[in-house]
């Protein structure tokens, strides 16, 4: 067995170690402590995650505050978590690299359940995730629905802000909070 042969399938076993944990954790209601080492093992060298869903959700992320946020912002936004993912497939493109093929479920805004196809490019170096690509099938249907719950969000943001007593009120046309 060649050495780029061993590389590639101990990245497949890195990536699928890692989704194996998050099965885990959410069938068993947690992380055991072994699996919140692998999973924080994936994160742990990520420098770099890309989402091809249009804004407000998508785009290039990098470094772990801004990785964090953005695949926050998408699930919140989309309507899933990661609990929402099934793994499907992984395959060993050559050493260094690994394609994840899986499904994503979720709700729209009106708690209309939604399911796609997902394809994930996994790139490791030296056994250790460092990039991370992520396609949707539909990334228009996913973009649809996170701007309609951000449109909601905004919404429900102003209205609150509105009612409470911040300095800002007086930039009101009248000056006074809103009575109602």
């Amino acid at each position: 067995m060649s050495a780029d042969y061993q590389q590639a399938d101990r990245d497949r076993a890195v990536v699928a170690g890692f989704y194996a944990a998050m099965t885990r954790a959410d069938q068993q209601g947690g992380f055991t402590r072994e699996d919140l080492a692998t999973v924080v093992d994936f994160f742990e060298n990520e420098q770099e995650i890309e989402i091809n869903i249009g804004a407000p959700v998508g785009g290039v992320f990098r470094g772990p505050d801004a990785i964090a946020l953005g695949r926050h912002r998408m699930h919140e936004l989309c309507g899933f978590t990661h609990r929402d993912h099934s793994q499907d497939e992984n395959i060993a493109d050559g050493p260094g690299r690994v394609v994840c093929i899986g499904v994503n479920h979720g709700k729209d805004v009106a708690g209309n359940p939604w399911s796609m196809t997902t394809i994930e490019l996994v790139d490791l170096e030296d056994g250790k995730v460092i990039r991370k690509r992520v396609f949707f099938q539909d990334p228009e249907f996913l973009r649809q629905i996170a701007l309609e719950r951000e449109a909601l969000l905004k919404e429900r943001l102003v209205d609150e802000y509105w009612r409470t007593d911040n300095p800002l009120i007086a930039l009101r046309e009248d000056g006074t909070m809103p009575t109602d």
